[in-house]
């Protein structure tokens, strides 16, 4: 197969994708006639098989889509190989739930999270703490000052030739992070609003942008998937906390749930090995899918 006719998608708007081929150009594609009958909705990040069109205008079509490592309809991403979880430690204040969530989604779909804590000059002694408790459980994990809300130099050697994507909430320093490491100002940055306290900028479609022999994202509505929608389920949810399958190895029972068993390791290590707010959250999660679990006649329990 031509270098040519292969690429990956780094942009679609209004069904006009923009294709990134192997051998560098930038082509314009539409969507082949019999393809729009496919179940299968090309998304960025996507790696496909382009050929021409005939169309001056929009010059080549999309052939054939290649198999997905994992895919995103909220927002439309493919291919993610790395999260980084950017988290202010204050103003706003983190969201630790919300964290622990991302990560038990990276686990499920073979995403690498790296967590970075912004910020962290507002409240030194907090962020050393939450540093220290993701690191402990396994996570990568780095801090930042709010004048360099996250530096390059902490994900140096981790993405090239890869798909990184930015995920966190409003005014923590996303797309400022971006717009560093490509030397531009692709995304829009907008100040953080004094009374919400969340940043006024606005990421309409997902884009990737060229860096490191890889590409580089950032995630619209990430934040606000829940777990349902990548098909998380209660046995999952363990895969979101490393520190917890490392100390099972100790329960008695080889299916524990960490919960109320006798002779737990988890639970024994809970305010050492385990964090008190990491298990507490694991608890809530866990328990809140069990409850959800389907049943047998196709519903709900």
């Amino acid at each position: 197969m031509k270098e040519d006719n292969q690429g990956v998608i780094i942009k679609g708007v209004g069904g006009i994708y923009t294709v990134r081929s192997n051998d560098g150009t930038i082509n314009l594609c539409q969507i082949r006639g019999n393809f729009r009958h496919s179940k299968k909705t090309p998304l960025a990040g996507d790696k496909v098989i382009i050929g021409p069109s005939g169309d001056p205008d929009v010059p080549f079509v999309l052939e054939k889509i290649l198999p997905r490592k994992n895919s995103l309809v909220r927002p439309p991403l493919a291919n993610i190989d790395n999260l980084i979880l950017v988290f202010s430690c204050s103003d706003p204040v983190p969201d630790l739930k919300l964290l622990d969530k991302m990560l038990i989604i990276c686990n499920k779909l073979d995403i690498k999270p790296i967590v970075v804590f912004s910020k962290s000059d507002l409240n030194p002694e907090y962020n050393s703490k939450l540093v220290k408790v993701y690191r402990d459980a396994g996570i990568e994990c780095y801090s930042s000052t709010k004048e360099d809300e996250v530096p390059s130099s902490i994900i140096e050697g981790k993405i090239e030739g890869k798909i990184t994507a930015l995920a966190g909430p409003s005014g923590v320093g996303k797309s400022t992070f971006c717009n560093k490491l490509l030397g531009s100002d692709e995304m829009l940055v907008g100040d953080i609003s004094d009374r919400l306290k969340r940043g006024k900028h606005t990421t309409r479609h997902v884009e990737l942008f060229e860096y490191q022999g890889g590409f580089i994202t950032d995630t619209p509505g990430f934040t606000s998937l829940n777990l349902f929608e990548v098909g998380v389920e209660y046995t999952d949810v363990a895969g979101g906390y490393p520190e917890m399958k490392r100390e099972s190895v100790g329960c008695k029972f080889a299916d524990c749930r960490h919960i109320a068993e006798i002779e737990c390791n988890v639970t024994s290590q809970i305010g050492d090995a385990i964090d008190e707010g990491r298990y507490a959250r694991y608890r809530e999660f866990y328990e809140y899918l069990y409850s959800r679990r389907p049943n047998s006649a196709g519903g709900y329990k």
